[in-house]
């Protein structure tokens, strides 16, 4: 078996051919279209889950390596197109058995295997390969709506600094997604007309933004603005990516330039990706700002983690920024969320620390901090405050002067909630959380923004969602997948339930296709 970095080389070479591109354009078109008559149907979106569908990542890779490399538009004969194509499923099905060999010898060392407290799934090296191919935790409008909310507060700097309204960026993403689903149609369709030798479909995915300006009555100028924002600058901009867990630049720039107002845009998913992520680290290079941006993170998380639960339980049960006063003041605690319906209560405790490229790589210690940091600390937090429910010698306290009355709770949920995409979330809380317990506690639930937004708006009752909660809670470690999305979706099928003597149940992203389409149109 090769090594990782052959193959990553490999991969290289044919992604800087002349025309690699339109390669790119069949791969994309292959593995990320679907098809559908007058409405998605769950059956619509399984190829999207086949093992031999390439997913965003591995495209990703493709992309950031011929990225880096000045793009050639010369269109390839066909055969050669073919051969680069075949070429690189190979490679990349290459790549993957080698990853997944790495964590295998960790997973089965014999001079371990009998010890019952091995985890090999707790060190980094065997994490490098569901990091990788986990399942995404957004969908793409989550992303692309979220994030003129999540930088609010943020808003004067961005367009101070980059001349960047996110909220005019949601409707060009919103009108470039229309637009290329009309032109992959039609380019589609002149292929008919074409003889084979010309065959491309590069140019369904290819747009200006004069275009999207027309279609969504904005100045061009403030729209090429914005596309320009997300636009790679050139090769140079990615020259660091020499390794497969490296800074990819495509990541935070995935609009590529063809001409001086042509574009090009593979995925849809990356650019609203981008919106979400991006943002953030412009201003982390901001000395001077970077802790009030830090700070508004942490506030989006809270807040927007209050408007959907006060959705749920109304918002005279939920309160925010809840302070445990002990005696003449002292603090005990600070609960970010408190939800409190009937005789049970809902401890939320928000962090907004990412998975570092470091932690991706497989360095053990930084895969431990990241987490240690993202959720387990929150977990803890959690744990610690809902331990003084009830407790006649507290007093609960929001910031604003509302004080809180509690009795004593039967079941208590501590819930930690990461602000971004944290990848195989659910898998790494599985192997790597610890936490005490106390009478009332189920196991915490570790999910992100999206997993919250997406439960809240299936499960829109009370009852609903502490039914959910409570089964997560009882029998969620029987359950191993990558995200939340996945586990919501087979309980909205089969309802979250594993009969007794089950110690692990796979559930396989495809369960949730499903919900993926009931969500489909989503505004």
């Amino acid at each position: 078996m090769r090594a990782e970095q052959e193959i990553f080389n490999g991969l290289e070479e044919v992604c800087a051919s002349s025309g690699y591109i339109h390669v790119l354009a069949a791969l994309c078109f292959r593995d990320t279209i679907v098809g559908f008559a007058n409405e998605v149907r769950p059956e619509d979106l399984q190829k999207l889950f086949s093992p031999s569908t390439l997913i965003r990542t591995e495209i990703n890779v493709l992309l950031g390596l011929m990225a880096r490399h000045p793009i050639d538009f010369t269109q390839p004969r066909q055969a050669d197109l073919s051969k680069m194509g075949e070429r690189s499923d190979k490679l990349l099905h290459e790549l993957h058995e080698t990853m997944s060999a790495a964590g295998g010898k960790l997973i089965f060392q014999q001079d371990k295997l009998a010890d019952p407290d091995y985890n090999p799934f707790a060190n980094a090296e065997a994490l490098r390969e569901p990091i990788f191919y986990g399942g995404e935790s957004a969908y793409t409008f989550q992303y692309r709506d979220l994030a003129p909310r999540k930088y609010a507060s943020d808003a004067k700097w961005l367009m101070d600094n980059r001349k960047v309204d996110l909220t005019v960026c949601r409707e060009v993403c919103k009108s470039l997604t229309d637009l290329l689903g009309d032109r992959l149609m039609t380019t589609l369709r002149a292929l008919k007309e074409k003889p084979a030798e010309e065959w491309s479909m590069l140019d369904g995915f290819t747009f200006s933004s004069s275009e999207i300006a027309e279609r969504i009555g904005i100045a061009a100028e403030t729209v090429r603005t914005l596309i320009e924002a997300f636009c790679l600058p050139g090769p140079e901009a990615n020259a660091a990516y020499t390794t497969l867990h490296a800074f990819n630049a495509v990541q935070s720039y995935p609009i590529l330039r063809k001409g001086p107002d042509e574009f090009v845009l593979f995925q849809a998913y990356g650019l609203t990706e981008a919106l979400y992520d991006a943002p953030f680290y412009w201003m982390g290079a901001d000395k001077e700002y970077a802790k009030v941006a830090l700070k508004h993170r942490g506030d989006f998380a809270e807040d927007f983690s209050y408007e959907r639960l006060a959705k749920v339980f109304g918002a005279p049960r939920v309160f925010k920024n809840v302070e445990i006063i002990k005696g003449k003041g002292a603090t005990l605690g600070e609960i970010d969320v408190l939800v409190i319906f009937g005789d049970c209560a809902l401890v939320l405790q928000a962090k907004s620390k990412k998975l570092t490229l470091e932690a991706r790589n497989g360095n053990d210690l930084r895969l431990k901090g990241d987490f240690k940091a993202a959720v387990q600390d929150a977990v803890d937090q959690a744990i610690d405050c809902a331990r003084w429910l009830g407790d006649p010698s507290v007093t609960f306290r929001c910031r604003d002067g509302v004080v809180i009355s509690i009795k004593k709770p039967r079941l208590i949920f501590p819930v930690a909630i990461v602000t971004d995409h944290y990848p195989a979330l659910a898998f790494q809380a599985r192997q790597l959380l610890k936490y005490k317990t106390i009478e009332q506690n189920l196991t915490p639930l570790v999910i992100d923004v999206f997993a919250l937004d997406a439960m809240t708006e299936m499960l829109e009752t009370p009852l609903r969602l502490l039914s959910y909660l409570w089964l997560r809670g009882r029998q969620g470690d029987v359950f191993m997948t990558s995200h939340e999305h996945t586990l919501l979706g087979y309980h909205l099928q089969n309802n979250l339930w594993a009969e007794d003597g089950v110690d692990i149940m796979m559930i396989g992203d495809d369960v949730s296709t499903p919900l993926v389409s009931a969500i489909f149109d989503a505004p």
